[in-house]
């Protein structure tokens, strides 16, 4: 399964323009900027971009896609803080074992909450262990104190498509005096 940085993918997509879509055709699960529980430490960093000279590049925050490439022989994708989890979100207030994502024979995918595995909201509302719900694109899932957000092939391209143009904006706008 491939992780790709939000910032990486936008250029991705100023370059390839309408082929962004083939090239990326599955459903993602973003992991939002924010603030980040270091286990180890028990610190807590915000997840930023280097301080640097990034302004061709995006915002203060950057996020972690993961592309879900749904393959039923597989079984379910599975996240969590261990590191057999298909995708791995290394955050003290995330289960090893946290949740199970199933994709449809329709195209569609459920989340479910593993047993024994701390509280997990999507959209707000808590989803009780071992219960699928079918996502909505835009659907977000609170996991400890990690966001994430479903979208489907359409609605991603689409959330690339509006910060590449902001970021086509600002940098063709002249720089403040």
């Amino acid at each position: 399964m491939r992780a790709l940085l939000l910032s990486l993918l936008i250029r991705q997509h100023m370059a390839l323009k309408e082929k962004f879509s083939a090239k990326y055709p599955h459903a993602w699960l973003v992991w939002e900027a924010g603030a980040w529980n270091v286990p180890e430490e028990q610190n807590v960093s915000a997840t930023r971009l280097p301080m640097m000279d990034l302004r061709d590049c995006l915002p203060a925050g950057d996020a972690l896609c993961f592309e879900l490439m749904g393959v039923a022989e597989r079984g379910p994708l599975k996240l969590g803080r261990a590191e057999h989890n298909t995708f791995v979100v290394n955050d003290a207030t995330v289960s090893r074992e946290q949740l199970a994502l199933h994709p449809t024979p329709e195209g569609r995918w459920t989340v479910e909450r593993l047993a024994h595995s701390r509280p997990v909201t999507v959209n707000g509302g808590t989803l009780e262990p071992e219960q699928p719900r079918v996502l909505q694109p835009g659907d977000e899932l609170k996991v400890g104190d990690v966001r994430l957000t479903f979208h489907d092939a359409v609605s991603f391209n689409a959330r690339i498509g509006r910060i590449a143009a902001q970021v086509l904006a600002q940098a063709s706008s002249p720089p403040p005096r």
